[in-house]
C-alpha cells in the first residue's frame, strides 16, 4: 500500500513536471534558448493566482484563467523586452542565458518584496480524496492528470495541423531554411514564448493549490523538468513527456527507500549518468526526424 501511494504521488508530480518540460522542450527546440527564468515565469503565475483569489477575492475557480494569462504575458514581456533585444544586437546564445539568470535574481527579488518569502496559501484543510486499495488518491491527482491528458494531445495537434504550429516545427528543424522562406521568426518566437509560458502557468495553479506559493519556488521545478528533457531527448517533446514522468516516479521510490532529502540528489544523478552514458536521451535517436 505505501508503494502505491508512492507511485500515485509520483504520477502526479509526473504530470506537472511535464508541463513545465514541454513548455521548456518547445522553447528551446524552436530558438535554442535556455530559458532558465521559465522558472520566474512559474512563480509568477502562482503569485497572480494567489493575488486574483485571495487577495482580490475572486475564488480558486475564477482566477485559474488569469493565472494563465498572468505568465503568458510575463513570458511574453521576457522574449519582447529581454531576448528580442539582445538577438537583434548579435548576442548569442550564452548572452541570452545570463540575461535569463538575471531575469532569475531580479524577479525572485520583486516577488519577496511584493509578498515576503513566506509561503502564501490559497486552501485550508485536506484536500477531497477516495480510498481505491488502500491508497488515496486526491481530487487533485485526478485534476493534474486530467489537464495533462487533454491539453498534450491539443498540442499535438496544434503543432501537426495548423499552419502556425507547422511554421514552428520548421523553425526547429532549420531556422536558417525557415528565415529564407520569408516566416516571420520574430513572430513565431513571441507564440513560442507565450505557449510555453502558459503551459507553467497551468502548472503554477496545481502547485499552488497543493504546496501553496513563495518566491522560490520555480527553480527546483523547472531545473527537474529541464532534466527531464534530456533524459527523453532533446529535439523531441514526447521524450519531455515520458522524461518527466520517469523522474517524478524515482524521486517518489527515492523517498520510500530514503528520504526527502534524497530527491534532488536523484535528479542530478540521473542527469549524470544520462549524460554519460546516453547524451541523446531515451529518444535520442529518433530526434532527427522528430523535432516537435
Amino acid at each position: 500500500m505505501i508503494l502505491g501511494q508512492y507511485l500515485i504521488n509520483g504520477i502526479a508530480s509526473g504530470a506537472i513536471y511535464a508541463l513545465l518540460a514541454v513548455g521548456f522542450a518547445m522553447i528551446y527546440n524552436t530558438t535554442k534558448m535556455l530559458h532558465i527564468a521559465h522558472a520566474v515565469v512559474y512563480t509568477g503565475g502562482a503569485y497572480v493566482y494567489y493575488t486574483c483569489a485571495i487577495l482580490l477575492g475572486m475564488g480558486l475557480w475564477f482566477a485559474m484563467p488569469f493565472a494563465i494569462a498572468g505568465a503568458t504575458l510575463l513570458g511574453l514581456s521576457i522574449e519582447v523586452g529581454i531576448y528580442r533585444p539582445i538577438r537583434r544586437l548579435g548576442g548569442g546564445t550564452n548572452s541570452i542565458l545570463i540575461a535569463s539568470l538575471g531575469t532569475i535574481s531580479l524577479l525572485q527579488g520583486v516577488y519577496a518584496v511584493l509578498f515576503t518569502t513566506d509561503t502564501r496559501t490559497l486552501r485550508q484543510g485536506p484536500l477531497p480524496a477516495f480510498i481505491v486499495g488502500g491508497d488515496s488518491i486526491t481530487s487533485l491527482h485526478v485534476a493534474v492528470l486530467a489537464v495533462v491528458a487533454v491539453t498534450f494531445p491539443l498540442l499535438q495537434l496544434f503543432l501537426r495541423r495548423s499552419r502556425i504550429g507547422i511554421a514552428i516545427r520548421a523553425l526547429a528543424d532549420n531556422p536558417a531554411l525557415a528565415e529564407v522562406h520569408g516566416m516571420d521568426t520574430r513572430r513565431l518566437y513571441a507564440i513560442i514564448m507565450m505557449i510555453g509560458s502558459a503551459l507553467a502557468g497551468a502548472a503554477a495553479i496545481l502547485v499552488s493549490l497543493d504546496l501553496g506559493v513563495k518566491p522560490d519556488m520555480g527553480f527546483d521545478a523547472v531545473f527537474t523538468s529541464v532534466v527531464a528533457v534530456v533524459v527523453g531527448g532533446v529535439g523531441y517533446l514526447p521524450g519531455a513527456l515520458l522524461g518527466a514522468f520517469m523522474l517524478a516516479l524515482l524521486q517518489q521510490l527515492a523517498v520510500w527507500q530514503l528520504n526527502s532529502a534524497w530527491q534532488n540528489g536523484v535528479v542530478f544523478g540521473t542527469l549524470v549518468i544520462f549524460l554519460i552514458l546516453r547524451p541523446q536521451g531515451v529518444f535520442g535517436g529518433r530526434m532527427a526526424s522528430r523535432r516537435a
